[in-house]
């Protein structure tokens, strides 16, 4: 049986109102059938007994609303016509959708413009509107109004191209999309121009295109080179790879920022697992506590999981000391990280930080440096690329720290800008004092933390100081022993201890009870160079620990101080004298009677060498040979001598 429709139906089909398309009926006399329906009888129309525009339009609509299927056939009872259908030839779907791809927008909408034409024709023909495609042309470009022979050999196809008659539905709009190419013929061109033009064209110095055209024009006169037109060589140009002309014209740094870049997901760590540092120098004119004025360093350690800013440490200049120490506060405070990630700069990479790490390529690495403070504290250390904000957040923060502090309106006057095109009007005006300036970096890195609206993925919202708090909270942190604690703080060189107990230590002096026994002997001290109020730790130089040394220091018309200091001493000369008095157990007299009371005689050593005496000793009245004038002759007075020396012999002696 003929499908039924409305006179509704039509009217939505053919894009008019009702009122038309019932005068249209009636002028015509379309037959119908009348149904009781709510509020009387109503007019159906068969599909079949329509005029052939309508039964188009009727049928598109209806199959393209899923009120009809393909299978349809609303022309029950005809024959249909006899038309041998071409056989659908073997095509690669991947070449033609790669082709489609590759074009301009406009060249894809008019493949998809094509493919619906053809699309309607398809569903002319399934449906039995009409009996071939043939007959169901005429009608598509009539309504679609496209010229008849478009449609036709978009259908069927040509020589060189495929038609939607050969393919599977699917690839209409890739099988119908334009394959024309524009012009495919080249100019004359000599090769070694070519070469010339691209070697001149890709460099650092970025060239215009016309400029390198007018140079390479003046060489083809005198080398007979055939060069195209300014716009063909332009062209030529431009279609080199991207990467090239990147590359060649604006570096490496330009092509790496193009390269592909992974997103680094931090929802699996916890806080203080890994750390980052940097060094950033402040673009404020400062007095330095040296006296100089200059630009500020400051060292920052950064949690990478909440990017708060856990310590820090500012100095005139950037070395391995305030590294050290402004890691120490991060350990002091917080605790020890799993994970440091450091560039391999000569502040960060130094031995006495990272000895005996592994991939430590900076300084001459020897088997026998000392371990690092890194390794020791079981941290391990990864490089990574200097100016690489991926890599180091900690360079990212940097930045909102520039505009909080530097640009702050406490430093106006003593601005110097980011670089030296980029200073502003009032440069050089003035220039911070020290302590002032470090109020402001202060306050502007606690600002940093606690900002609200942090947009990270563990942040949600929240601010540093939160983000950081939850998770740390509930974090396994392994904390610094008292024996870890001097291991970053700054070691001096050998010091002789002084005759009064005392050391020096950067004009300070510190006595420690401890370095009693070392008077006259050479120790290491172990300091914090901001804070030399603070007692130091005594080592000997073979690394053993002594003990702590205080700062003996005072304001000279501070009697209080002096009076505390004099109170303390005789405390513990009181101790020492009550501890030697423990000590001695045993009184003076109690020692004495103890000592023998024998007398050793004491015997006379005989000599076993004698020397003898040759010659006749003078008779005189003495006994001895006198000269003019009474005395010994000097002969005589050395034998006298040597003969005081011999023992007498007695007539008990042996002969």
């Amino acid at each position: 049986m003929s499908r039924l429709i409305s006179i509704d139906t039509i009217s939505v089909a053919c894009e008019c109102t009702k009122r038309s398309s019932e005068r249209r009926a009636k002028d015509s006399d379309w037959p119908y059938v009348e149904k009781s329906a709510r509020g009387g009888k109503k007019r159906w129309y068969k599909i079949a007994d329509l005029p052939d525009d309508v039964q188009v339009k009727v049928v598109l609509h209806l199959v393209k609303t899923s009120q009809m299927t393909l299978t349809d056939n609303p022309l029950k009872g005809q024959e249909a016509e006899s038309e041998s259908k071409p056989k659908k030839t073997a095509y690669n779907r991947e070449d033609l959708w790669a082709w489609h791809e590759s074009r301009p927008e406009s060249t894809r909408n008019e493949a998809m413009a094509r493919a619906e034409l053809c699309q309607r024709v398809r569903v002319l023909v399934e449906t039995g509107v009409f009996r071939s495609a043939r007959s169901a042309i005429p009608s598509v470009a009539k309504d679609a109004d496209v010229p008849e022979g478009n449609l036709r050999r978009w259908w069927y196809g040509t020589a060189s191209t495929l038609g939607a008659a050969n393919v599977d539905p699917s690839d209409y709009i890739a099988a119908l999309t334009p394959r024309h190419k524009g012009c495919v013929i080249q100019s004359e061109f000599t090769h070694e121009a070519w070469e010339f033009i691209k070697w001149d064209w890709l460099r650092p110095e970025q060239p215009a295109v016309a400029a390198v055209y007018r140079r390479a024009k003046t060489a083809a006169k005198e080398r007979g080179w055939v060069i195209p037109s300014l716009a063909t060589v332009s062209r030529k140009l431009k279609a080199l790879p991207w990467y090239v002309q990147v590359l060649g014209r604006e570096g490496q740094d330009a092509l790496e920022r193009r390269m592909p870049h992974i997103t680094r997901v931090k929802s699996w760590m916890h806080a203080l697992q890994a750390v980052n540092a940097d060094g950033h120098t402040f673009d404020v004119r400062v007095v330095m506590p040296s006296g100089e004025v200059g630009r500020p360093v400051l060292v920052a350690w950064q949690d990478i999981y909440s990017g708060k800013m856990l310590a820090y440490r500012v100095g005139e200049t950037l070395n391995q000391h305030i590294v050290r120490l402004s890691f120490g506060d991060l350990v002091e405070d917080f605790g020890i990280p799993e994970d440091i990630y450091l560039d391999n700069g000569r502040e960060f990479a130094n031995k006495w930080l990272t000895g005996q790490t592994k991939t430590r390529y900076r300084f001459a690495i020897k088997e026998d440096d000392p371990e690092g403070v890194f390794k020791l504290l079981g941290s391990e250390v990864h490089w990574t690329t200097p100016y690489h904000g991926q890599s180091k957040p900690i360079e990212r923060a940097f930045l909102d720290l520039c505009e909080n502090i530097s640009r702050h309106p406490m430093c106006s006057g003593a601005y110097t800008g980011n670089s030296p095109m980029n200073k502003p009007s009032n440069y050089g005006e003035k220039a911070m004092d020290y302590d002032a300036f470090l109020r402001i970096v202060e306050q502007g890195i606690a600002e940093h933390n606690a900002r609200t609206g942090r947009r990270s993925e563990v942040a949600n919202g929240r601010s540093f100081d939160e983000t950081f708090e939850a998770s740390y909270a509930k974090s396994s942190i392994r904390k610094a022993t008292a024996e870890q604690r001097r291991l970053w703080l700054l070691a001096s060189d050998a010091i002789t201890v002084r005759e009064n107990g005392h050391i020096e230590v950067m004009k300070n002096l510190y006595w420690g009870e401890c370095m009693g026994e070392y008077v006259g002997k050479k120790v290491v001290a172990r300091f914090d160079s901001d804070n030399l109020q603070a007692p130091v730790h005594i080592y000997t130089l073979g690394g053993e620990y002594i003990g702590e040394a205080e700062c003996k220091r005072a304001n000279f018309n501070d009697a209080q101080a002096a009076k505390d200091h004099a109170r303390a001493n005789r405390h513990l000369k009181k101790a020492y004298k009550e501890q030697l008095k423990a000590e001695r157990t045993m009184s003076n007299i109690e020692a004495v009677q103890m000592l023998p009371d024998v007398v050793v005689p004491m015997e006379r050593p005989k000599s076993k060498i004698i020397e003898p005496v040759f010659g006749a000793m003078p008779k005189v009245a003495n006994g001895y040979d006198h000269d003019d004038e009474g005395g010994l002759r000097p002969g005589e007075q050395h034998m006298l001598s040597i003969m005081h020396t011999l023992p007498r012999r007695t007539d008990e002696d042996e002969y």
